[in-house]
């Protein structure tokens, strides 16, 4: 396990789409800290007779397991036909998202903002205006590399450049 963090990102061009795997190691430093700072608040409950603190200990408890069980790894696939994304996308509720083509009207990536996560997002609907990241925890420079591949292989997907943060909005281009 290494002291930090880190995602590795793999990149395979097959006949009709593209895959992108991200595998995921968690860091020790941050396994050390959620796990303390969810003990440490259960402990401090406990020690309150806080039923508050304790449900919310017990949430944390939740989260961290579901992470554990969804696994390291994302993959997000594009065609002509769809984008498709499973695995850990970082989401208490799915594991797994399906986009038809005819739906996205852009691809890039985003820092997040309002409660989610960076990544790779697929902006679609009639309006464009719904956002689900198919791509979590991907830094802006690999998320270059991922827009550049789409770009050069699907230039029918409207790519989005970087992201701009609206304090009061979210993200946003």
């Amino acid at each position: 396990m290494k002291t930090l963090s880190s995602a590795e990102l793999k990149i395979d061009d097959f006949d009709d789409e593209l895959q992108f795997t991200v595998s995921r190691e968690t860091g020790w430093i941050e396994v050390v800290l959620a796990s303390g700072a969810v003990a440490a608040f259960g402990v401090y409950g406990f020690i309150q007779q806080s039923v508050l603190l304790l449900f919310g200990c017990a949430v944390g408890i939740g989260a961290l397991l579901i992470n554990w069980a969804l696994g390291p790894t994302t993959m997000f696939r594009i065609s002509a036909q769809s984008v498709v994304a499973t695995g850990n996308l970082q989401r208490w509720s799915a594991s797994d998202v399906r986009i038809p083509a005819e739906e996205v009207k852009s691809i890039g990536w985003s820092s997040g903002g309002e409660n989610r996560s960076g990544g790779i997002y697929v902006w679609h609907g009639p309006s464009g205006l719904k956002s689900t990241c198919v791509l979590p925890g991907i830094s802006h420079k690999k998320a270059q590399s991922i827009t550049d591949a789409i770009k050069a292989r699907f230039p029918q997907f409207v790519i989005r450049g970087g992201s701009v943060v609206a304090l009061s909005f979210g993200s946003g281009n």
